[in-house]
């Protein structure tokens, strides 16, 4: 991957979905946006605007019908694995401790089980839930699980940040 071009660069991008009825709904139009790299980008707008489907395409979860998508000056075929999402709706196990929350994206990447820990006590410290380690979500409050999500993603040290209404209800 090259570092040369912008972190992302959407160019005529459209998304089109099928509805139940047959019908289509186009979600995004011809959209074009570029984000260069250190830069702090906010997608404001109304309710079904295809903010989210901007997020979905740059996280490489979401195939535009058509249009360019670059990631870092390269394609983006597939995922995105240069980039951490933070969702809309939690995305904690709710069956995890919060330490072993922020740990799994090391594990399955094979960190050994004890550094992942080691590495998601830090984190936890720095968005302010060192006491909550072993504390499951359901202990936790909306705000909290949110920084666990957050610290989930920031673990893997990612180079690029998405983030869908992350502090939200």
């Amino acid at each position: 991957m090259t570092d040369g071009g912008p972190a992302i660069d959407l160019q005529d991008t459209s998304v089109t979905f099928t509805l139940a009825g047959g019908g289509t709904y186009k979600a995004v139009g011809r959209v074009n946006l570029t984000v260069r790299p250190n830069e702090f980008v906010a997608i404001v707008g109304p309710t079904g605007c295809g903010k989210s489907t901007l997020l979905n395409i740059a996280a490489g979860l979401l195939k535009p019908a058509s249009g360019r998508v670059m990631i870092l000056g390269a394609p983006l075929t597939g995922l995105n694995r240069q980039a951490g999402y933070l969702f809309q709706q939690d995305a904690v196990m709710p069956w995890k401790t919060a330490l072993d929350n922020v740990a799994i994206g090391l594990e399955i990447a094979g960190t050994p089980r004890a550094e992942a820990h080691e590495a998601a006590r830090i984190w936890l410290g720095k968005v302010g839930l060192g006491a909550f380690a072993d504390r499951y979500p359901h202990q936790l409050s909306g705000g909290q699980r949110k920084r666990v999500g957050l610290a989930q993603i920031l673990i893997r040290n990612p180079r690029l940040l998405l983030m869908d209404e992350p502090f939200g209800p």
